[in-house]
C-alpha cells in the first residue's frame, strides 16, 4: 500500500512539473475518459498502461485494476487501439488474485477534418471485433471537436459527443459526454482537461517528456486518483 500511494504522489509531481492529444484511459486519442475528434499523425504508435480505479471503471471492474495497451494510427483518418484490462477472479484452489485479462479494442474513423469555421468529426466504436469476448466497454460514438487558437498562444480545445450503447450487457457509456482542455502558451507539451464522461466529472493534466514519454494523472471527482505512462514514436512517415 505505501509503495502504491508514493507512485501515486510520484506521477503527480511528474505531470505538474514538462502530447500527443490522447485518450489516457483507454490508450487512444482523446481526454481522461472521453474520446475526441483529433486524430494523430499516419505511422503514429502508441503503447502504455494505466492504473484505474473501481470508480472509472465498467461494474464488473468492481476492484481496482491496471490496462496496458497498444494503438496505431494507419492513416490521419483511421485508428486502431488493442488493450488488456487485468481482471481479479478466484481459482479453484480458493487463491484470489489478477488471474484472467478483459480483450477490447477501439477503432476510429475520421470523415471530416476539422477547418477554420467547422469542426472535426470522428465516428468510433469500443469492443466492435473482439469475438468471444464480454463487451464491457462496448460503445458506438459520435465526436466533434474544435479548436481555439488565441493570439496569445493559448489554444482551447472543445470536444461534444455521443454514445449508443452495443452489447447485451448493461450500458456503461450511453447518452453524451463532453469536455475542454487547456495548453498554455508558455508550456505547449502541458495539457489541463475537464470532462464529463456520462458517468461524472473528471479533472487531470498529462505531460509529454523527451518527445515520446507522457505522464497523465486525474480524478474522479476527487474521490480517487488514475495516472499512467505513455510511449509515443512515428514509425512511419
Amino acid at each position: 500500500m505505501k509503495q502504491t500511494k508514493a507512485l501515486f504522489l510520484l506521477l503527480i509531481f511528474i505531470s505538474l512539473t514538462n502530447l500527443a492529444h490522447a485518450q489516457y484511459s483507454l490508450g487512444t486519442t482523446g481526454q481522461l475518459m472521453i474520446p475526441t475528434a483529433e486524430m494523430q499523425e499516419t505511422g503514429t504508435f502508441m503503447g502504455g498502461a494505466n492504473f484505474l480505479p473501481e470508480k472509472v471503471t465498467p461494474s464488473v471492474f468492481n476492484f481496482p485494476t491496471m490496462n496496458y495497451f497498444v494503438d496505431m494510427t494507419l492513416f490521419s483518418f483511421i485508428e486502431f487501439t488493442y488493450r488488456m484490462t487485468l481482471l481479479k477472479m478466484t481459482t479453484g484452489t480458493g487463491r484470489t488474485g489478477y488471474h484472467n485479462q478483459d480483450r477490447s479494442s477501439t477503432i476510429r474513423i475520421r470523415p471530416i477534418k476539422e477547418s477554420r469555421y467547422f469542426p472535426a468529426v470522428v465516428i468510433g466504436a469500443n469492443d466492435l471485433l473482439i469475438e468471444g469476448a464480454t463487451p464491457y466497454w462496448g460503445a458506438y460514438y459520435g465526436v466533434l471537436t474544435k479548436t481555439i487558437d488565441f493570439h496569445s498562444g493559448h489554444q482551447l480545445a472543445v470536444t461534444a459527443g455521443w454514445y449508443i450503447h452495443q452489447g447485451d450487457k448493461p450500458a456503461y457509456n450511453k447518452g453524451p459526454f463532453g469536455g475542454i482542455r487547456y495548453t498554455p502558451s508558455f508550456c505547449k507539451e502541458l495539457k489541463l482537461m475537464a470532462e464529463y464522461d456520462t458517468h461524472g466529472w473528471n479533472v487531470g493534466a498529462a505531460m509529454r517528456f523527451w518527445k515520446h514519454l507522457s505522464v497523465n494523472v486525474f480524478t474522479r471527482e476527487f474521490t480517487c486518483v488514475s495516472a499512467g505512462l505513455r510511449y509515443e514514436c512515428t514509425l512511419i512517415h
